[in-house]
């Protein structure tokens, strides 16, 4: 039996690929280049691609937009909604199961540091219904799983921290990564960070396909760390020396209302600024037994995703 992957040229979505092997089919936008069975089309119009899914017995919806910022997140909402209502339709008409891949951050971020979700624990509406990325991940999860009930599909959301490690060709999950190895890092706030390896969430994720039953939720955690533990971990395994002022939160929050009137050149993101002052935890009551879900080190992903961004931009030098 196939597993279709949405999202197939993605971070995670090669890494999918990889566990899954032969069992793999790809939803692409242009062709990939390597050995696997591959359909063209997004997931809003699986019109086009239906009818050459026959025998797709699962549906991982690893597709999404990633947008931190309120400026044009019009679209970033609207396809993260509607792709996972349109694969819940999918998933009903090729009689499959449904992973919706989410994110931590619909749970997990708090004020304090010693506060974890695990998969009971209820949507941080009230902190993250102000940054659009979140607000639109817990809409996609309540509204597809208000239409899987209705349509009796078989569905689990599965929720990971920030994806590190080797193979983010656009950039994006790596970005705090990157910011020290480029010194684009202009000071260290308060706030903390979560994140874990895409080798090991794929991995999951393809013993996940296998079982036969499925809870409503999976967490997928990785490592916690203070943001300065996590830039100062960075260093330490790249070879470089961090050494940035810290700044109180009542600073980066004035930064980022200034930022939300006025372009600060140098800064990130207002929204980027506000969570940066938030902490992220998350913890699971079965992934660990249930998909035999060990994550690597923090300090093996961080070398691994070092040593990959360092190997790509000397080739692309070369």
């Amino acid at each position: 039996m196939s597993t279709l992957v949405t999202g197939a040229s993605g971070f995670l979505g090669r890494a999918l690929l990889d566990c899954l092997g032969d069992a793999a089919v790809a939803l692409v936008r242009a062709p990939l280049s390597r050995e696997v069975k591959q359909l063209q089309g997004t997931p809003v119009d699986s019109a086009a691609w239906l009818p050459e899914a026959a025998g797709v017995s699962t549906i991982i919806h690893a597709a999404g937009m990633v947008h931190h910022s309120r400026q044009g997140a019009e679209a970033m909402v609207r396809f993260n909604v509607e792709s996972a209502l349109a694969m819940v339709r999918a998933a009903k008409a090729l009689d499959a199961r449904l992973v919706l891949v989410s994110t931590s951050g619909t749970v997990g971020c708090f004020t304090h540091a010693t506060v974890e979700a695990d998969e009971h624990s209820r949507f941080a509406e009230p902190l993250v219904g102000r940054w659009p990325y979140y607000l639109s991940k817990i809409r996609a999860e309540q509204q597809a799983r208000r239409l899987a009930t209705q349509l009796g599909v078989t569905l689990t959301v599965v929720r990971p921290p920030i994806l590190l490690g080797p193979g983010d060709t656009l950039g994006r999950s790596t970005s705090n990564v990157s910011r020290v190895l480029e010194g684009r890092l202009p000071f260290i706030p308060s706030g903390g960070i979560g994140f874990t390896d895409v080798r090991d969430v794929a991995s999951a994720l393809a013993r996940l396909v296998t079982k036969d039953t499925w809870r409503h939720v999976y967490h997928l955690p990785g490592t916690s760390l203070p943001l300065r533990a996590f830039f100062e971990r960075v260093g330490e395994v790249a070879g470089i020396e961090v050494r940035r002022p810290a700044v109180a939160p009542l600073v980066v929050g004035g930064l980022a209302r200034l930022g939300s009137r006025v372009p600060l050149r140098g800064l990130p993101d207002p929204v980027v600024l506000e969570m940066s002052t938030h902490h992220w935890g998350l913890k699971t009551l079965w992934s660990h037994e249930e998909l035999d879900y060990r994550p690597r080190s923090d300090r093996q992903t961080l070398s691994d995703t070092v040593a990959w961004w360092r190997a790509t931009r000397q080739g692309q030098a070369a």
